[in-house]
């Protein structure tokens, strides 16, 4: 937890960042922020702790920054609301719909850790889908919650039979969120084409990616080249599957 002093400080920072970043005078802020300028220069300099409840409010209104990010609290809420930010209507909508399933869920279930949340992507599952959205599901996973514990995340449902013989339509994926290491089968999404693989990892300097139904063609990637790496998105591994 910060101290008073530090609050103050880094609000005081980020205060005149967005100051600067604006292109406004101290006279000019100190207005937006319905304050005198000599009491405006008597927070940057640093001969006063206190500031206005109101002022931290209007700075936020201003900025679109949340009073975390102003003291520069950096904790797991306050780095939650900056992806939340970096979202797109779109994706926040998605999201939105996950949250409300899940809150639902809990005020009629008492034993939700039992449960896991299983995605069901649109379209046929196959190497290199394209991924564009999914309606999900509970289901009860309680056996394999005791076999897992916190390493199972969720479930991905087959939707075809693309992937045969590893995987068949209607299997169940249970997902780890964890590091995907050699000889585990991840699910990789690249970036720039937004298509999902779910792909052995045979290799780990470079990566190399093995259709799971031996079909196709190895994917390369090369971890030493940063840029080429970070295009890849390594949502989790496979713990095991769930035939139904």
């Amino acid at each position: 937890m910060l101290s008073k002093q530090e609050i103050a400080k880094n609000f005081t920072l980020n205060m005149e960042k967005e100051r600067l970043k604006r292109g406004l005078t101290q006279a000019q802020m100190a207005k937006k922020l319905e304050m005198s300028l000599s009491g405006y220069k008597k927070i940057i300099s640093g001969s006063t702790t206190k500031i206005d409840l109101y002022t931290a409010q209007l700075l936020q209104a201003m900025t679109g920054k949340a009073i975390l990010e102003l003291i520069d609290q950096y904790e797991e809420d306050t780095r939650l609301l900056q992806k939340w930010k970096s979202m797109s209507p779109r994706q926040q909508n998605f999201v939105r719909g996950i949250l409300d399933f899940e809150i639902d869920f809990s005020e009629d279930h008492t034993d939700t850790d039992d449960y896991i949340t299983v995605f069901v992507p649109t379209g046929s599952m196959e190497d290199g889908m394209l991924y564009d959205s999914s309606h999900f599901y509970k289901i009860n996973a309680a056996s394999y919650r005791k076999k897992f514990g916190d390493d199972l995340y969720c479930g991905i449902q087959i939707t075809s039979d693309h992937l045969h013989p590893a995987y068949h339509y209607g299997d169940i994926l249970l997902i780890c969120k964890k590091a995907i290491h050699e000889g585990d089968t991840g699910i990789f999404l690249n970036k720039d084409t937004g298509r999902v693989y779910v792909r052995r990892l045979a290799a780990s300097s470079p990566w190399v990616l093995e259709p799971v139904n031996n079909l196709g063609r190895p994917i390369i990637i090369d971890r030493e080249e940063e840029a080429a790496f970070n295009r890849w998105i390594r949502f989790g591994y496979v713990l095991t599957k769930i035939r139904t």
